[in-house]
């Protein structure tokens, strides 16, 4: 079906008024007609019940109804990542990832790939997002590595699970936690603490860790004090000894080898629970050598 013959449909559909649905697209009423007898003529059915001052749908064309706005979200994210390629350029890989994996992860993999591919080009977007399996499907991302953990099985979309890694807690050399000895989650948020978006998954645990009450409900509720997906800012906050903050070791370890940071001892340990997900119909030789360097960090 033709653009212009699937937009008279939807719009007609949405206004019942052939002037009106024709006014909306900016046609005649002739042209709009003869587009919505395409759309009669592409699907093979009468779609509308035509009347003197108003258009209603057949049967038939509610049944064809969600079909046509399906076929229009298909277009939308054509169009999308059509304009995305020109905007980046032939040979862009979009990878979209948690603030945890960018140096425990994605550093590495980009290394290697490079080596095989020099001339690829790399897009990374770094947040804590609610639903990154949605954007895999809309094309943002070639690859997406973040907490999937609660993430329902989803359509077409290939997951693996990486090796669980434990996360560090670290604080200035001053700051009075390390007075105090080995900690529970319970004492850190004593203090001020800063970290990235905490996953619905982050939360159950670390409520779970409090004894998961309603105080450590309370209590995980109000936490981060500071939320920030941008490393460089959190690892910022520690040139003071305010607050405490939460991630990889890598991520911590230039600053803890400078002793601009010390490590929180820790009586509890929490790992975290990152997968990679990509579409897997999907594939070219960039998305295959990511893979392949990512199934090398599996659990």
């Amino acid at each position: 079906m033709n653009e212009n013959a699937l937009t008279a449909f939807l719009t007609l559909a949405e206004t019942g008024s052939f002037q009106h649905a024709a006014r909306v697209m900016g046609v005649s009423n002739a042209s709009f007609s003869r587009y919505i007898g395409q759309a009669e003529d592409h699907a093979g059915l009468v779609l509308f019940h035509r009347r003197r001052n108003s258009s209603t749908l057949t049967r038939a064309g509610q049944e064809f109804l969600p079909i046509a706005k399906a076929l229009r979200q298909d277009l939308d994210r054509y169009a999308t990542r059509v304009a995305s390629l020109r905007d980046a350029g032939p040979g862009t890989f979009l990878i979209g990832c948690g603030p945890l994996t960018t140096r425990s992860l994605i550093v590495p993999v980009l290394r290697s790939v490079r080596q095989v591919m020099p001339d690829l080009r790399f897009r990374i977007l770094v947040s804590a997002y609610a639903r990154p399996l949605d954007l895999l499907q809309a094309g943002q991302f070639d690859v997406f590595l973040g907490d999937l953990t609660y993430t329902p099985d989803a359509d077409n979309v290939e997951i693996m699970v990486m090796e669980k890694r434990q996360i560090q807690f670290v604080a200035h050399p001053d700051h009075e936690i390390h007075q105090r000895g080995p900690q529970t989650m319970a004492g850190v948020f004593d203090f001020p603490f800063a970290s990235p978006h905490l996953h619905k998954h982050w939360r159950a645990t670390l409520i779970k860790s409090l004894g998961g009450n309603t105080e450590a409900v309370n209590k995980v509720n109000a936490q981060p004090n500071i939320e920030c997906d941008d490393y460089n800012f959190l690892t910022g906050l520690l040139a003071e000894p305010d607050y405490i903050v939460g991630g990889m070791p890598d991520t911590f370890s230039e600053l803890i080898s400078t002793k601009k940071v010390k490590p929180v001892s820790m009586k509890q340990s929490l790992s975290w629970n990152i997968c990679a997900a990509r579409k897997s119909q999907n594939t070219s030789t960039a998305l295959e050598l990511c893979w392949s360097e990512l199934a090398k960090h599996r659990a």
